[in-house]
């Protein structure tokens, strides 16, 4: 009965593996805002965590979360101005063409966390804002994409390029 037991669980484990579309990603996201006749450019490395709904036969929605932390700095009347981590959750509608290009579009929820240091003292901040983006990528095979994005949260401009795995 227990031998029977396991063979079902495994069974099923298989089947639901090989209908899964999980998608991870990789990627450089460069933030810049300009105010004032001043401006900064932060980098950070991202990873993304998403699944892929099946909506159409080219339609897709997919619910995205993304974690990353900062990558270099950026100087502001000698202050030093880093990212210490970067959130991100969106809600993607993707559209996939026949030549293996996609559209996308999502809104998203982010946070930002930034630390200035300089002249003896440092601050940390961070804030949520939503924000709206979108982009195209390129399947290269049937698991592996290049995207490149671009979105807006408040002003601050965000350009990634990165790679996604499906799985």
């Amino acid at each position: 009965m227990l031998k029977k037991s396991l063979v079902a669980l495994a069974l099923v484990g298989t089947s639901f593996a090989s209908q899964a579309n999980w998608q991870a990603g990789v990627g450089y996201v460069n933030l810049s805002d300009s105010e004032g006749g001043d401006s900064i450019s932060l980098n950070a490395l991202v990873g993304s965590l998403g699944y892929k709904f099946k909506s159409s036969d080219s339609f897709y929605f997919m619910p995205e979360l993304r974690l990353g932390t900062g990558l270099g700095d950026d100087d502001l009347y000698g202050i030093k101005v880093e990212v210490e981590s970067f959130m991100a959750l969106s809600l993607r509608g993707q559209y996939d063409f026949d030549n293996g290009m996609y559209l996308y579009g999502a809104p998203s929820y982010a946070n930002v966390e930034v630390k200035a240091s300089g002249y003896g003292a440092s601050a940390t901040e961070d804030e949520w804002e939503f924000g709206l983006g979108g982009g195209l990528g390129y399947n290269f095979s049937n698991g592996v994409a290049a995207e490149l994005s671009y979105e807006q949260f408040d002003g601050v401009d965000v350009v990634s390029f990165g790679l996604k795995f499906d799985f």
